[in-house]
């Protein structure tokens, strides 16, 4: 579904991604982990059009995205969740969400994935009118979460969702991750921790100075 073939990223002139390769099979949930600043969020940034390509090439279901923009990517179903969630505080939660749901394709499921979004997580629904700017980091990753299935993805690549939250928001929200993935959404997802995704992943790459390494697929079992 997704591959990436010796990338290379830079901010100026500094070089993020270096000849980095992976991929990503429809319906797998796979795992990039590393420490802050290794290059987690550039490689999904390159992957979702956000940071430019110098080298290398990216195919999404055998096509060439290598230069697309952003709303190009999410037409063709690959939609980014950013750890930093990027809402519009003094919008509330269902305008935010229905934000998601903005180009013409993702607009035919408005209905079903608005509800699909509420029972997730129905402290949405009881709190739809409120403002963001009132919210929980939970509570906004949920709403951050949120507007990516309200674009209608094939391939989620989320970013970093546990950032901030406590051990067991933590938990819930990953769970919610592995449950969008059991029910055939392919998700690549960046972490910290290897830790905290045993039993819900594939296969994870590690990535350390911008360069990827695939870790053994004996330690990202999922739990039978």
């Amino acid at each position: 579904m997704l591959e990436v073939d010796n990338v290379n990223a830079f901010y100026g002139d500094f070089h993020v991604l270096h000849d980095a390769s992976l991929t990503v099979k429809e319906g797998e949930l796979v795992a990039v982990v590393g420490a802050n600043g290794h290059g987690k969020s550039s490689l999904l940034k390159a992957v979702c059009g956000l940071i430019p390509v110098r080298s290398g090439s990216i195919r999404l279901n055998a096509q060439d995205i290598v230069g697309k923009k952003a709303p190009q990517l999410v037409e063709q179903g690959l939609v980014y969740v950013a750890e930093d969630r990027r809402l519009f505080m003094d919008m509330t939660i269902q305008e935010n969400l229905l934000l998601g749901a903005y180009l013409a394709q993702a607009r035919r499921y408005e209905k079903r994935n608005l509800e699909r979004v509420f029972a997730l997580y129905p402290r949405l629904v009881e709190r739809r009118h409120q403002l963001c700017r009132s919210l929980s980091g939970g509570e906004a990753q949920m709403v951050a979460l949120g507007r990516g299935l309200m674009s209608n993805p094939t391939l989620l690549a989320i970013d970093e969702p546990s950032l901030g939250l406590a051990p067991n928001l933590t938990e819930a929200m990953l769970e919610t991750v592995s449950q969008l993935n059991r029910e055939g959404l392919t998700v690549l997802l960046v972490e910290q921790s290897l830790a905290l995704l045993q039993g819900m992943i594939d296969r994870v790459y590690s990535i350390e100075e911008g360069v990827i390494h695939e870790s053994e697929i004996g330690n990202a079992h999922r739990l039978p």
